[in-house]
């Protein structure tokens, strides 16, 4: 292993990039890493989490000290309408809806299985890497103006969530990353770092989805984590769709070289 490498692994582990912020979970601060010229992301700028929705007054106060220029919300609309994000008053919060009628059919449809105890012919993994394959195509206005709201704060810091802080949270930090020249294999594993971080909820939920047998188990648990083969697909999407991540930037994003020049110069050091 070279010592880039080695060096990258470490601080992909150091604990300081979990932020403990109260009634939030999989909050974490993207700087430290390195990329491939040797500059460092800054710490304190870009920041990705779980829903806001049960923020506690603490967590509020200490969210209101990062002097955020705006709090982007990937949840769907049937997600922000059950669980209302909680942010400082007065920040500017951008909702941009991604998977938003896909949620609401699997929600219903995970339902109506448990009610009536029907496992069979529910294919979770398929659902999700289908999913992050349209983060490229179908969802791209979305993650353009995440992308553009990234730029236009000139390096002031940035939020962004869904309801877990592993999905679509999770491709938005992985495009933001290869925008500033972070290696890949980095990028895959601070995405992967979601399996850690939302394990304690996990524990929570489990016991009651065990409860109702191993189907049920099966059925549901492949929601609660993330794969390295359904980022791959992402990434395999925008080359099938825009010919290269260069393209995307350009035609998917609408940033010019000059712009991507100029979010490194105000995120990395």
């Amino acid at each position: 292993m070279h010592r880039n490498e080695s060096a990258a692994k470490k601080e992909i582990s150091l604990k300081s990039r979990l932020l403990k912020i109260p009634g939030v979970i999989n909050f974490r601060d993207l700087g430290g890493y390195q990329t491939r010229t040797g500059q460092t992301v800054k710490w304190g700028q870009l920041y990705r989490s779980g829903d806001l929705s049960k923020l506690k007054p603490r967590g509020l106060d200490t969210i209101s000290d990062f002097g955020l220029y705006a709090v982007l919300d990937f949840r769907s609309n049937y997600e922000a309408e059950r669980r209302p994000s909680r942010v400082p008053e007065g920040l500017q919060e951008i909702h941009l809806p991604v998977m938003d009628q896909v949620n609401r059919d699997i929600s219903q449809q995970i339902r109506e299985r448990l009610k009536n105890k029907e496992y069979e012919g529910f294919d979770p993994d398929g659902l999700i890497l289908k999913a992050y394959q349209q983060f490229a195509t179908e969802f791209t206005p979305a993650f353009k103006t995440f992308i553009q709201t990234v730029l236009h704060a000139r390096g002031s810091p940035v939020l962004w969530h869904c309801s877990a802080g592993k999905d679509r949270t999770g491709y938005a930090a992985a495009i933001l990353l290869r925008l500033l020249g972070v290696d890949q294999s980095v990028i895959y594993q601070d995405y992967l770092l979601s399996n850690q971080y939302v394990k304690r909820i996990n524990s929570q939920i489990l016991p009651a989805i065990i409860a109702r047998g191993y189907k049920a188990y099966k059925m549901i648990s492949p929601l609660m984590s993330v794969q390295k083969n359904w980022l791959r697909a992402s990434f395999e999407s925008i080359d099938n769709e825009w010919g290269s991540f260069d393209n995307y930037l350009r035609d998917g994003l609408a940033l010019n070289p000059s712009e991507v020049q100029q979010m490194r110069a105000n995120l990395l050091e």
